[in-house]
């Protein structure tokens, strides 16, 4: 067995191994494209090795060392295939070792995504070193959609560069962090900030494309982009124009006359249907708050995303806690995963699913296993929920409401079953998502709303009952009120289509 740098000569064969493990549906399409291939095997910024054997290549793995910024010494050790009629022999992890031992003086932090349907990559990583650091579901799209172990580890000056004991997060967070630092053996206590409240959704902003003209304009503004970033992603504003298109990366910015407020970006990637935000620029948390709120719903709406993405600084409760309430969920903490100015930040993975929740074939190490415990059942949960929201998507109190919005308002309320022949309370909104109402010699159907009078002080249909068995969303006065006094601009939506169905 010969472990070598990849040559130009073993490209097909290198293609053939893709093609022999995953047929045409591997998560990365440009493998397979032989150009692609061969600028990977000139690049500075790959270490690329296969295995040989009487004279036949029957392994491949590759060590990415561009991932995220270009400071951040960060290796991406994986894409390893080997030909399945030599499995068996290691050489999944004989090719996994070299790359570490190759990549180890110039990466500060490697992590590698083993997949689930099975746990031999994930005993591998175990046996080299590197240690689970997240359950990411549902991130890749292929047959199904897979779920992959995100796993990593610190060499050289990762430990002694991290801000140690600095990082603070809500509690959604705070047992992934406790696993991630216990399992990279840093003892540190995890600080949990229960109080935070996000940045507000609702300010009225304009928002426009990054032109060359706003860009400059951008530039002036430090916070978020030198200034104690919120969010990475690997890719900068500052990179300028051409650079950003090359990568593919979207910008908007935030705009008052002709005051430029902040920008945000983000990245489409159409073979996964995922969106991932890169950066949030601004000085006011409103203008932070609306241009999150203005991204997702444009992920959700324009490229109707399955899967949206953010990598946020542990130091930021703030954004973490946004974020939860536009209903992202934590999927790992990585401590040390990225570089700014002199020291390493630790990271929370957060993403929103807009798919069903549908796992498909899994196997996991007892290691991962301790992610998937604490990851899913909120995303279980979330996935619920959300079928609760598309069984009421028509209804005509939703009218012009946009995916955000109408979680927002799932989460203000909620859903409960009426018996036939069951009273409900007075001075409660419900919108029928099966079965239906009586109040008086009224029937109200799926899709249709009860007590809409709530929002204009009335206490009306008292004495209303379920004329069958019945599923039904339900919003009392006092949530109406929390949720258009937290999100005013939904709410003026919200009351223009109550005072229709009045």
């Amino acid at each position: 067995m010969n472990i070598r740098p990849i040559q130009e000569n073993d490209i097909e064969a290198v293609i053939n191994l893709f093609r022999e493990n995953y047929g045409d549906d591997y998560s990365m399409p440009e493998f397979y494209d032989p150009q692609w291939v061969k600028r990977g095997i000139y690049s500075d910024h790959i270490i690329w090795l296969v295995v040989e054997e009487q004279g036949e290549i029957v392994a491949s793995g590759a060590c990415i060392l561009n991932f995220g910024d270009y400071n951040d010494l960060v290796g991406e050790i994986g894409r390893v295939v080997v030909d399945p009629d030599t499995g068996g022999k290691g050489l999944g992890r004989a090719i996994l070792t070299a790359l570490v031992d190759a990549a180890d003086e110039r990466v500060e932090f490697a992590f590698a995504e083993a997949r689930t349907v099975h746990p031999k990559t994930q005993k591998i990583n175990d046996h080299l070193g590197l240690v689970a650091l997240g359950f990411l579901p549902l991130h890749y799209r292929m047959k199904w959609r897979e779920s992959v172990v995100l796993e990593g580890q610190l060499f050289g000056n990762g430990r002694v560069l991290r801000r140690v004991g600095q990082a603070q997060v809500i509690p959604a967070v705070a047992p992934l962090a406790g696993l991630s630092l216990q399992n990279l053996e840093l003892d540190e206590a995890v600080t949990i900030n229960a109080t935070v409240r996000g940045y507000p959704l609702d300010q009225n902003i304009e928002v426009r494309p990054l032109d060359a003209t706003s860009l400059i304009r951008v530039l002036k503004i430090e916070q978020g982009r030198i200034v104690e970033p919120e969010i990475f992603g690997g890719v900068h504003l500052d990179e300028g124009m051409p650079q950003l298109q090359a990568r593919k990366a979207n910008y908007v910015v935030a705009l008052d006359g002709d005051r430029t407020l902040g920008a945000v970006g983000f990245v489409y990637n159409e073979h996964h249907a995922s969106v991932r935000l890169v950066e949030l620029i601004g000085q006011e948390g409103a203008v932070k708050g609306s241009l999150l709120r203005w991204a997702v719903d444009f992920a959700q709406t324009e490229y109707e995303a399955q899967v949206i993405e953010v990598d946020v600084s542990a130091y930021s409760p703030r954004l973490q806690q946004t974020l939860y309430e536009m209903g992202f969920l934590p999927t790992g903490y990585v401590p040390g995963m990225v570089f700014h100015h002199t020291a390493r930040y630790d990271i929370v993975k957060f993403a929103k699913l807009n798919v069903p929740w549908d796992l498909g074939p899994i196997e996991l190490t007892e290691n991962s296993r301790r992610y998937f415990d604490l990851v899913t059942p909120a995303f279980i949960r979330a996935a619920q929920e959300h079928e609760n929201r598309l069984r009421a998507l028509n209804a005509p109190v939703l009218k012009k409401i946009t995916p955000l919005e109408l979680y927002l308002i799932n989460r203000a309320g909620h859903v409960t079953e009426e018996p036939q022949g069951s009273a409900l309370a007075p001075g409660t909104m419900y919108v029928v998502l099966d079965g239906s109402l009586r109040a008086g010699d009224r029937i109200v159907g799926k899709g249709q709303v009860l007590g809409a009078g709530i929002a204009f002080g009335e206490m009306q249909d008292t004495g209303a009952i379920a004329a069958e068995p019945s599923r039904v969303f339900a919003l009392t006065k006092a949530e109406l009120d929390a949720l258009c006094e937290a999100h005013p601009h939904l709410g003026i939506k919200l009351y223009q289509n109550l005072a229709a169905l009045r």
